[in-house]
């Protein structure tokens, strides 16, 4: 510890330690009080928390450019829940009742599913494609996947329809929380026109002050090198228990449960524990590539 320096604590709102600590060393850069200030000291551990987030979810309109010769039974199953409807520019009627539902969209009114290929047929002869309307974003790309395999000949594009349609997420979020609620250490020079300054402009801060016995003047609490340093000691601790605890080490094997790459497995190439985030080597085309997936994305495979 420098000579001239000693840990003083100064009080402030639970819950504000950080916000505060951040708006101390702004003061210390802003007067150039940098040799006078040496450190600011905010004891925190991280705790992992699981926190459901509501995402929109992206809607795609898959529209057919052409069927295949033989009309499959199937395709009246894929699309049974699905809305449909058709695009591009009228130029004359249809025989089917329909609704604009954005630019060059249609939607059909109680389309009889039942002869479908006759609907979708008479709609490309009139140079119009059919379309199926809304999808979600996992579900459009299975059923794009699926449609292709039975011969069709399809565009997945952004929905025309204004809907939202909202999920909701879980994610791992590493946060810092303070060990002593209100209290900020500071290695710093003893001087009162400083403290007196960080106290005023500090809003709801104060230094913590007894009364001297002897004098019956107000001295500051302070903190000894070996106080300072059972603190970090404790830090250090926590933090090889939470790398014990967290869910992923590197080398694991892992499978992908959400998400566009769901199904794939690879292996845990870092594991970013502020993040919640996993980088993982997934084999694409016989190339090995890094992805990042969060840990709920993800499970632990049995080798």
């Amino acid at each position: 510890m420098t000579s001239n320096k000693t840990w003083l604590i100064f009080w402030t709102r639970g819950g504000t330690e950080l916000k505060t600590k951040e708006k101390i060393e702004k003061l210390v850069k802003d007067k150039g009080w940098q040799n006078k200030v040496e450190r600011i000291f905010v004891p925190t551990q991280k705790i992992t928390k699981q926190v459901k987030r509501r995402v929109a979810e992206e809607i795609y309109d898959i529209v057919i450019k052409s069927v295949p010769p033989k009309f499959p039974l199937e395709f009246t199953r894929l699309i049974s829940n699905l809305q449909i409807g058709f695009k591009g520019k009228m130029s004359g009627g249809i025989s089917y009742d329909y609704e604009e539902v954005g630019k060059n969209t249609y939607k059909l009114k109680k389309p009889d599913r039942g002869k479908i290929q006759e609907v979708f047929l008479e709609l490309l002869n009139k140079g119009l494609y059919p379309s199926i309307l809304g999808v979600e974003g996992e579900e459009s790309e299975n059923l794009v996947e699926k449609l292709k395999a039975l011969g069709f000949e399809i565009e997945r594009v952004k929905s025309a329809l204004k809907v939202k349609h909202y999920k909701y997420k879980t994610e791992t979020k590493i946060i810092e929380k303070p060990i002593y609620g209100g209290y900020i250490f500071i290695l710093m020079e003893e001087d009162q026109r400083i403290i007196d300054e960080i106290t005023r402009a500090i809003s709801g801060t104060r230094p913590i002050r007894a009364t001297d016995p002897n004098t019956g003047l107000p001295t500051y609490i302070h903190a000894s090198e070996e106080d300072i340093k059972k603190i970090e000691e404790l830090l250090q601790r926590q933090e090889q228990e939470e790398k014990r605890k967290a869910p992923f080490e590197k080398g694991d094997v892992v499978k992908i449960v959400e998400g566009t790459l769901k199904g794939r497995e690879g292996k845990v190439v870092d594991v970013d524990l502020e993040r919640g985030v996993l980088t993982v080597e997934i084999v694409f085309f016989g190339k090995p590539q890094n992805i990042e997936v969060e840990f709920t994305q993800a499970e632990r495979v049995n080798v």
